[in-house]
């Protein structure tokens, strides 16, 4: 088995995500598998090598990869034409030549497209383009129709499809007509980088409001500068809240700009929140934890779901968190957190009031989180899925040569 990572590290969720599914791996009980790291980035090989994992390099030249783009892209008499002198594209040559016979594709990866007769896993993050096709990152340059035909190539094919909750499921199988017994819930875990037992085996301390010169308590919000993230209703809170309660709250969001970033500064000087809203860029992996514990709390008003990552590592680092009143959002979270109206930034306003005021609500919040992340604890369970899915695949391999 090959297990193929190509996500980068400032890709965040996604990257901390597929480094927890590598991670699982190393605790396949299947010890006949012979297990093969392989990445598509030198900086990946590198970062995986602190935990003991030597990657593989993938780098094709600029003409594998046209000739891969050709392969796909050529109508299919030409294709036919090609398979008389190619047995394999470049992609599936290379994993050939590491005796591949299943792929499992960590992330929501491209290089899917490349498998013809290799065998995959495919972990589907979210289908958002089909429930918010108004925000420009998923309808601008064609990408709605890219991920339409990706999705429809690829998904019926795999061997397994893994989501993160119920509702990606039930969204995986009606919009694409997956068969029920191929698709697997295979939730999300903190990152590795929010726990304490990190901070403590490196001996790492960082003073936040020292580092950006706060001069208040503030929220954070770590996302990545996409116009659903919705950074603009968090501003429009914090305005609301200063006006309506005469309180005055800083604000954190760290994450790499994807084309929103000037919009929001822009909004931020309008409303004259320049000294008190902090754009720190993408902080390291060590400094995570610090940002989160020394804030009043996580808030997260993102449109996309069913879940992400943040609200499980403020849960863990015993952070409140204040969420995204949206289905399958509300779902992840049950009781442990303040639920948001995203047509009413004065909802913000009032749970970040009452959270300054009442070191009851604070403490109970953090008290339902942790219970909340017990019962979301599902690394086990992923790697009972994993193990079985494995397993399955071996009885049905064993039919051909």
């Amino acid at each position: 088995m090959v297990v193929f990572f190509d996500q980068r590290l400032k890709s965040g969720g996604n990257f901390q995500q597929s480094l927890n599914n590598i991670l699982l791996t190393k605790h396949l009980e299947n010890v006949s598998l012979d297990i093969k790291y392989v990445t598509n980035l030198t900086e990946n090989k590198n970062f995986l090598k602190k935990y003991k994992i030597d990657a593989i390099v993938y780098s094709p030249s600029l003409f594998s990869k046209l000739s891969l783009r050709f392969w796909i892209k050529s109508p299919f008499f030409i294709y036919k034409y090609l398979r008389k002198f190619f047995k394999h594209n470049h992609f599936e040559f290379f994993l050939k030549k590491l005796n591949t016979d299943i792929v499992y594709f960590i992330s929501q990866s491209q290089f899917v497209n490349y498998l013809e007769s290799i065998n995959y896993i495919f972990t589907l993050f979210d289908l958002c383009h089909l429930d918010y096709p108004e925000f420009p990152e998923v309808s601008n340059y064609r990408e709605f129709e890219n991920r339409e035909n990706f999705f429809k190539k690829n998904l019926q094919r795999a061997v397994a499809v893994f989501v993160d909750s119920e509702l990606g499921k039930k969204n995986a199988m009606s919009r694409y007509n997956l068969n029920p017994e191929r698709v697997f819930i295979f939730k999300f875990s903190p990152s590795n980088n929010t726990s304490s037992k990190h901070l403590t085996e490196n001996n790492l301390e960082l003073d936040v409001k020292k580092k950006y010169n706060i001069l208040f308590d503030f929220i954070y919000y770590p996302a990545q500068f996409w116009a659903h993230k919705n950074h603009i209703y968090i501003l429009n809170a914090v305005k609301i809240l200063e006006l309506s309660f005469g309180i005055k709250l800083a604000v954190i969001f760290s994450g790499s700009d994807f084309g929103n970033l000037k919009y929001i500064k822009k909004v931020t000087k309008i409303l004259e929140l320049e000294e008190r809203v902090k754009f720190v860029g993408f902080i390291p992996n060590d400094e995570i934890y610090f940002h989160y514990k020394q804030s009043l709390a996580l808030v997260m008003p993102t449109y996309f779901g069913p879940t992400n990552l943040p609200p499980l590592e403020a849960f863990e680092i015993s952070v409140p968190v204040i969420y995204s009143d949206l289905e399958g959002l509300r779902d992840q979270v049950g009781d442990a957190a303040l639920l948001m109206d995203l047509d009413n930034p004065g909802s913000l306003a009032n749970h970040l009031n009452n959270l300054v005021k009442s070191e009851f609500i604070r403490n109970n919040l953090i008290e339902r989180g942790q219970n909340r992340l017990e019962q979301l604890n599902n690394k086990e369970e992923n790697l009972i899925i994993l193990n079985s899915v494995l397993n399955k695949f071996k009885i049905i391999r064993s039919c051909w040569e």
